[in-house]
């Protein structure tokens, strides 16, 4: 339907408005603002009034919008995705024949907000290539990739992903334990639900950053960031150097923060939990990490062979 700027523009000129354009002046005396701006009004009630019955016997067409490169919508400046959120959005013309326009926008709208949340989850560059659809499936991962396509984060909780190391993979590494944490994140971006991914190095970085002269966040900012998001995935737990309590006391809090909040996290590791109380400082913040994701996680390994040295042999 066109808008009322349209309408209006349609619509006759008041007598005061011909007035204006021959150049006369208006009578103080003889003019009735209110009333002519009643007329008006009472105008442009009665051509929305026809153009939605014309409209109601238009023939209607309807059509599928999966992309946001297909938006009818999307050289409008004024332009906002919400509109499209129940599914649906009608165009309407009067002109040069009646028509009404019913626009399938479900697929276009879910595509759009999984773009919005994955440009803020924290993914970049190889990472924003890693889905479940694009990774090799064997009997290392199978099982874990398997629960993580199917998991719900609504019910709250956590994932703890350790690597399973032996003779061939000492250290555990290259077992897809990042890429596991990658694939999810998509997968909820799709879903709707915003998350962050991050390295816990570049957590401990933010925080000391934030008491960097100029800096725009600061430490309350950076917690928050981890503390508030739905769903946080935090990649290499243990990674980490600390020469001070002051790190273990931080990892101590969003992880406390979450577990008592419900708020879910996956957590990947090429430690056990064992190895992490240790790292934590066993007098101190340790014993009470480990203990908390011991308790609010469901625990995995994740072994086989170093994939990235495998790939390039």
């Amino acid at each position: 339907m066109q808008s009322i700027k349209e309408i209006l523009q349609g619509l006759p000129p008041l007598a005061t408005e011909r007035r204006k354009a021959i150049g006369l002046r208006a009578s103080s005396e003889t003019e009735e603002p209110a009333e002519s701006l009643d007329k008006r009004i009472a105008q442009m009630q009665a051509e929305i009034a026809r153009r939605q019955e014309i409209l109601k016997k238009a023939p209607v067409v309807t059509k599928v919008i999966k992309s946001p490169d297909e938006c009818p919508w999307r050289d409008d400046p004024w332009r906002k995705c919400e509109d499209c959120q129940n599914g649906t959005r009608e165009k309407s013309q009067i002109e040069p024949e009646p028509l009404r326009t019913v626009y399938d926008v479900s697929a276009c709208f879910i595509e759009m907000r999984y773009r919005e949340l994955i440009e803020k989850s924290g993914l970049m560059g190889i990472e924003l290539n890693h889905l479940f659809e694009n990774a090799i499936i064997d009997e290392h991962n199978r099982e874990l990739f398997t629960y993580l396509m199917e998991w719900e984060p609504s019910i709250g909780g956590g994932i703890y992903i350790a690597a399973k190391k032996d003779a061939d993979n000492p250290q555990g590494n290259g077992t897809g334990k990042s890429y596991a944490l990658h694939a999810l994140t998509h997968r909820l971006c799709r879903m709707g639900i915003p998350c962050l991914y991050g390295r816990t190095v570049d957590f401990l970085m933010q925080l000391r950053a934030a008491y960097d002269e100029g800096s725009q966040e600061s430490e309350s900012r950076v917690l928050r960031r981890y503390t508030q998001v739905p769903v946080l995935l935090w990649d290499d737990l243990g990674k980490e150097s600390f020469r001070t309590d002051w790190g273990p006391e931080k990892f101590y809090y969003v992880i406390d923060y979450r577990v008592r909040t419900n708020k879910p996290m996956i957590i990947s590791s090429n430690f056990d939990l064992g190895e992490i109380e240790a790292k934590f400082g066993r007098d101190n913040f340790g014993p009470a990490i480990a203990s908390r994701l011991a308790g609010f996680c469901e625990v995995w390994t994740l072994g086989g062979p170093d994939r990235r040295i495998k790939k390039r042999l």
